[in-house]
C-alpha cells in the first residue's frame, strides 16, 4: 500500500475522525485509525464503538490497500511535518513509512484485520436541516445531561420528532432543557442519543450548508460534506418529560434581561462560593414591587460576607411577591446556553420548579428545581 497526499488535507480529515478515538477502549485496535486507499480516494475511520466517524478525501493512490496505525503517534507526526505532500507506504515488514521533504518516520502498523466490524445500515428515516440550526439545538440542551452513571438513559439526549417538530431534550433530575424546530418530516420517531457523542458531533458539523440525519434501529447517522458519523442509541425508555412542563402559566411571570441576570448571578456567586467547595452557590431570589418598580432582588451570603443585587424587571400579573432559592451554577448553565435577549421566568411557589423560555418564543424551554430554604 502506497499513496501521496497533501499534509493539510490529511490532517484536516484525521483531526475529525480522531474525535471518536478515546484511547480508553478495551479493544487495542480501536486505539488506531484505519486508513484505506483505492481509486484516488482515501477513507479514514475512527471509532470507540459508541461513536464512529468516516472521513473521505482524495489522494494519489500508487498502490491500493489499508493500514491501521496508532492514532496518537500518527497524528502527532503528521502535525509536526513540514507543509507539502506526504508519501505513506506500508512495506513487507509491517512498518509504515511516512516521508515529507527531508523528514522520514517509520512506525509499527497494527493488524487492520483485527479492527472491529462497524455499523452497516441502510438508509433510515431522513431529516434534512441546516447545520447551524442543529448545532444550536444541541448547544441549548447539552449542559443538562446527567453526569450520574447510575441512570444511563439520562446520560443521553432524547431525539424526538412529532407532528413535524424536532425536539431535543436533556434532564438530570434537577433541571430540564428542551429545544425544538419545525422540520419537513411526516414520520413520528423517538430515540435517545449518547450525550457525549452528540456533543462531539456538534463540534464537527460546521455552520454552512445542510445536514442529513438518518434514524436506524440501533444507530443514528449524520451525513455532511465528506463525513459520515454513526452514534449508538441508548437502550431504555426516556422519562415522560411532557408532564414536567405544564402548559398553564405560573402565578408569577417575571420578564428579565438575560445578560443583566447573568452578570448579577455571577457577582452574587462570588460570595456564595467563597465557603462552598462544591461550587454550587445558593442564591435567594426575592420577587417584589417597591410601590413603583417591579424588582428581582438576589441575595447570597456566606461566612465571608453577603451581597445584594437588584434588577428592574417586568411582572405583568397582579401577584408580585415570592421568595425562592436556586443553585446558581444551574441558572448560569441555562442562561449562557439560551439564545434570547429577554427571558420569561414562571413561578408558582417557593417549592415548585421554575419554567423559563425566551420572551419572544417558546422553541426552547427550561425547568429548574428550587433549593429548599431552612426556615
Amino acid at each position: 500500500m502506497k499513496f501521496v497526499i497533501g499534509k493539510n488535507t490529511l490532517l484536516d480529515t484525521l483531526s475529525k475522525v480522531s474525535r471518536a478515538i478515546t484511547g480508553k477502549a478495551a479493544v487495542q485496535s480501536l486505539k488506531g485509525v484505519l486508513i484505506q486507499v483505492a481509486k484516488g480516494q482515501i477513507i479514514m475511520v475512527g471509532s470507540d464503538m459508541d461513536l464512529s466517524i468516516y472521513g473521505r478525501s482524495t489522494c494519489e493512490v500508487i498502490e491500493p490497500g489499508a493500514i491501521l496505525v496508532d492514532a496518537k503517534i500518527f497524528i502527532d507526526i503528521i502535525r509536526k511535518l513540514p507543509d507539502g505532500d506526504i508519501t505513506i507506504e506500508k512495506n513487507e515488514d509491517n512498518l509504515v513509512t511516512i516521508k515529507c521533504n527531508k523528514s522520514e518516520f517509520s512506525i509499527v502498523s497494527m493488524n487492520e484485520t483485527e479492527y472491529p466490524e462497524l455499523p452497516k445500515v441502510n438508509n433510515g428515516t431522513e431529516i434534512i436541516l441546516p447545520k447551524v440550526l442543529f448545532g444550536s439545538l444541541i448547544g441549548q440542551v447539552h449542559f443538562a445531561i446527567a453526569q450520574d452513571e447510575t441512570r444511563p438513559i439520562l446520560q443521553g439526549i432524547l431525539y424526538e420528532v412529532k407532528d413535524s417538530v424536532l425536539k431535543l431534550v436533556a434532564l438530570d433530575g434537577y433541571r430540564l432543557a428542551l429545544s425544538s424546530s419545525k422540520v419537513e418530516c411526516s414520520t413520528d420517531m423517538s430515540a435517545v442519543i449518547d450525550g457525549k457523542s452528540l456533543i462531539s458531533i456538534s463540534k464537527l458539523i460546521g455552520d454552512t450548508g445542510d445536514l442529513k440525519i438518518y434514524l436506524h434501529k440501533n444507530h443514528i447517522e449524520f451525513r455532511l460534506d465528506n463525513l459520515i458519523i454513526y452514534s449508538r442509541l441508548l437502550e431504555g425508555k426516556y422519562i415522560q418529560y411532557e408532564s414536567l412542563l405544564p402548559e398553564d402559566t405560573g402565578k408569577i411571570d417575571v420578564i428579565v434581561n438575560r445578560e443583566q441576570l447573568i452578570n448579577a448571578i455571577e457577582r452574587s456567586s462570588l460570595i456564595a462560593k467563597s465557603s462552598d467547595t462544591s461550587n454550587n452557590p445558593i442564591l435567594k431570589f426575592n420577587i417584589q414591587n417597591d410601590g413603583m418598580l417591579d424588582l428581582l432582588v438576589i441575595n447570597s451570603k456566606s461566612n465571608m460576607g453577603k451581597v445584594r443585587e437588584e434588577l428592574t424587571v417586568e411582572i405583568p400579573g397582579t401577584e408580585k411577591e415570592l421568595e425562592i432559592a436556586f443553585n446558581g451554577r444551574y441558572l448560569l448553565d441555562m442562561l449562557k446556553n439560551m439564545d434570547a435577549e429577554k427571558l420569561v421566568m414562571k413561578f408558582n411557589n417557593s417549592v415548585s420548579p421554575c419554567i423559563c423560555h425566551p420572551a419572544d418564543n417558546e422553541y426552547s424551554k427550561y425547568l429548574i428545581l428550587p433549593v429548599r430554604l431552612a426556615k
